[in-house]
């Protein structure tokens, strides 16, 4: 089958098995629907965009070795742990809002990144992005944990970033 686009949000969905198969895929969205297990999708090397908003995910781990992707939207799940996207060095959009994560240096490496979206988690540092010079949009608000006072390390970052005429969304305090 050469299938490259597969659009299945809101379908009530929580096996995914079926999809390991389909090699030629290049775009997933599977928004919206009851999936805790991604193990299928570790073997879609061809993949450059994949949506997996609403769901139920806790691991990403499969997602670690889908080097073609460029957008990537993980919104509203239950993932802490990011570490797996570390390689993922084509990514130039990637949604991770609405999550538990805290820790956030697996992003430092992924420097083609242009929006990022990592509101309403718990982060409370944000030295990774120092780095990613190709920032034009970047989302924070909704992250209690993380000081943007004036002179505290956030903000000097979130003012660099600006300065570099990034577009930063954050709560003020």
């Amino acid at each position: 089958v050469d299938l490259e686009s597969v659009y299945l949000w809101e379908n009530q969905i929580s096996d995914i098995s079926a999809l390991a198969g389909l090699k030629e895929l290049t775009f997933i969205d599977l928004s919206s629907n009851q999936i805790s297990d991604i193990s299928a999708l570790s073997s879609l090397a061809n993949l450059s965009s994949l949506g997996l908003d609403f769901n139920q995910l806790t691991d990403i781990s499969a997602l670690s070795g889908l080097t073609n992707l460029s957008y990537l939207s993980l919104r509203s799940n239950q993932v802490s742990d990011i570490s797996a996207l570390s390689g993922l060095t084509k990514l130039t959009r990637l949604y991770l809002d609405a999550n538990r994560i805290s820790e956030i240096s697996a992003l430092s490496g992924l420097i083609n990144l242009k929006y990022l979206n990592l509101s309403s988690n718990l982060i409370s540092d944000i030295s990774a992005l120092s780095g990613l010079s190709n920032l034009s949009e970047l989302w924070l608000k909704d992250n209690p944990n993380l000081d943007t006072s004036p002179g505290s390390p956030a903000r000097k970052i979130i003012d660099e970033l600006i300065a570099n005429g990034c577009e930063v969304h954050f709560d003020e305090n």
